[in-house]
């Protein structure tokens, strides 16, 4: 095992380069302004929007927003761990890195609790196999997955089980005499009131959920028999070993597919990945039985150029397939392909209705790109025989056929929808020139953007964009400013730091608070303002990212101090209670399509309350 590169050492190679030297074999560098520009290596694009400061140190794409210091774009562009990057720099630094800092194996410095767990995992992934494969309590479990298409190497290769009931791992691991604490931590159980615990699956087959080096750590229980008093599927909770926005199923198995292909597929669920791995199709993933999230588009962006999205045809699977669609496209530079199965199947509904051949034959030829299906997902629910559904139906398509950028194309958009409603081309031409136009004006050249300082008001008119970076939400927003602010002036970290109970809204924001605290007590450090020797310390490429699109916002947020409070407003109460209001809005909705009175009361007047408490805070705020 590899021993850790000190941290003197990471610093002195980093400070003895200069970024440029290092970026240059890779990228024809061009001096705009105060940086260099050039194509992205990373992504397909014409107009240079890949930026190197060489006072700073740091590079970042205005399109695909990648970014970091010297290690980073080595780690990005040889696909190399933190140690290797740091090897490769270190002679061009004229430094002598020692044998022991160097190691090809995959395993990594653990603490002793995580090492615990995940030998607790690794134990009962094995338990449970053995269970489902040679013995009588797991045969039925087993004729399932076999009725289901699964042969026995696939069951082998994915680690596939089976739970049985009466608390059958609490006992094993009870004779083992594993730690109560350790056992309860591994949230493999449920805790009851009296603080006993007891299996958290019970008779239902499993599938174990593996992180990207291969190690177990959940489990996704389907249960065998009908019955309406039991969810379909129970799956574990968030643990110190998993967490489900930032991990993808199969990513583990499929990563060198992916990499090779520079292609992703990504599937609805589980059986629809392990289906299709035993057809061949090796580069399918999931995400972890909720909407895919900006932490996995940014792992996906990591390894692949193209993303298919192979969700299932139903109204729940097409919707599902917007959402992912619009997260691809605003947060990586990722090609985006809809899988569109015929027949309205599933993928694994359709693997065993006809073959492999098949289901790579539709996966590789019938593909729609975003336009397409954002026109033939806009017909949903709509009324062609209503003339106001038309008409609102087609006005919502020229938005979206303004943004194509290619004449030729956008053309023949325009064409199809004149065929298909009988209106005539020169009417659509006129109504979509004002949009383009618009659209025509909000685009900046990445230098442009750099030079051009945001002046937006915190709460009611954040800037759209960061100094050229993807769109974010209002909430991210704040966020990103908040802690750019706070990294580098003190006062301001005092002042936010002693909120009762602040914590950023989202996990990569808190995750870089958490670990910049522990940054500035390590180092003795009032402010964070060499944000490269802090990505060093951070090392993970989806939060030095953040670091990167912080580092460019404009000086002239930073001025008003009253807006941090504005910003703090924003992550603490505006946006959950905007999420709250959406939230009761959708349910009274439900209880009055149920007839429910009660509970429609109940909701309309917490909604009331909800709506009286935001016009309290837009009166407070002067909004």
């Amino acid at each position: 095992m590899p021993t850790r590169i000190p941290e003197e050492v990471v610093t002195e190679i980093r400070e003895r380069v200069n970024i440029v030297d290092v970026i240059s074999p890779y990228v024809q560098l061009k001096k705009q302004g105060r940086n260099l520009f050039g194509v992205c290596p990373f992504h397909e694009e014409r107009t240079p929007s890949f930026s190197v400061n060489e006072d700073k140190q740091i590079f970042h794409c205005f399109s695909c927003g990648r970014g970091g210091n010297v290690y980073s774009f080595i780690m990005d562009i040889d696909q190399v761990p933190f140690p290797q990057a740091v090897a490769k720099v270190a002679p061009l630094a004229g430094v002598d890195l020692d044998d022991r800092y160097l190691s090809d194996e995959k395993s990594q410095v653990v603490d002793e609790k995580t090492q615990a767990l995940r030998d607790l995992y690794q134990e009962a992934t094995k338990l449970y196999h053995h269970i489902l494969v040679n013995t009588q309590e797991g045969e039925m479990a087993l004729a399932y997955l076999h009725e289901r298409g699964l042969d026995d190497a696939t069951i082998d290769a994915f680690m596939l089980g089976y739970a049985p009931g009466d608390d059958f791992l609490l006992d094993y691991f009870k004779n083992k005499q594993v730690d109560y604490q350790l056992l309860r931590a591994s949230e493999l159980f449920v805790a009851y009131d009296d603080g006993s615990l007891h299996d958290r699956f019970s008779q239902r087959v499993l599938f174990t959920i593996r992180d990207q080096n291969g190690h177990p750590i959940a489990f996704s229980g389907r249960r065998l028999v009908p019955d309406d008093s039991q969810p379909k599927y129970v799956n574990s909770p968030e643990s110190p070993l998993f967490d489900k926005s930032n991990e993808l199923f199969n990513l583990d198995l499929a990563r060198d597919s992916i990499k090779k292909s520079k292609q992703v597929i990504l599937f609805e669920g589980f059986m629809d990945v392990i289906a299709a791995f035993q057809a061949g199709i090796k580069n399918g993933v999931a995400s972890m039985g909720t909407s895919l999230t900006v932490d996995q588009v940014h792992q996906l962006n990591r390894y692949a150029d193209t993303v298919i999205i192979a969700y299932d045809a139903d109204s729940a699977g097409q919707n599902a397939t917007k959402r992912a669609l619009d997260l691809i496209q605003q947060n990586s530079q990722l090609k985006v392909l809809v899988a569109h199965i015929p027949d309205n199947q599933d993928p694994d509904e359709y693997l065993r209705s006809h073959d492999a051949a098949a289901l790579t034959d539709v996966l590789e030829h019938h593909n729609e790109n975003p336009i397409t299906f954002n026109l033939r997902f806009l017909k949903q629910g709509r009324d062609f025989s209503n003339q106001n559904d038309v008409f609102a139906y087609i006005e919502q398509a020229l938005a979206l056929i303004a943004t194509v950028d290619e004449p030729v194309v956008r053309d023949s958009y325009l064409r199809r929808l004149s065929e298909e409603y009988q209106i005539s081309l020169d009417a659509l031409n006129d109504q979509i020139r004002p949009l383009l136009m618009q659209r025509a004006a909000r685009r900046q050249t990445p230098q442009q953007a750099q030079d051009v300082p945001a002046k937006s008001a915190p709460l009611q008119d954040l800037p759209p964009t960061q100094n050229g970076v993807q769109a974010v939400g209002r909430v991210e927003k704040a966020e990103q400013i908040l802690l750019a602010w706070m990294l580098r002036d003190n006062d301001v970290w005092l002042e936010v730091t002693q909120q009762p109970d602040f914590a950023f809204s989202d996990v990569p924001y808190e995750t870089l608070y958490m670990l910049a605290a522990g940054y500035r007590q390590m180092h003795n450090l009032t402010e964070i303002d060499d944000l490269s020797a802090f990505m060093d310390y951070v090392q993970k490429p989806e939060l030095i990212r953040i670091l990167t699109d912080i580092e460019n916002i404009s000086d002239d947020l930073f001025e008003d101090r009253q807006a941090v409070q504005d910003y703090v407003q924003v992550i603490m109460e505006v946006e959950p209670l905007e999420a709250k209001i959406a939230s009761l809005k959708q349910q009274l909705a439900q209880a009055k399509e149920m007839h429910n009175d009660a509970q429609v009361a109940q909701l309309s007047v917490e909604l009331i309350n909800a709506l009286k408490a935001q016009q309290a805070m837009r009166n407070k705020g002067g909004q």
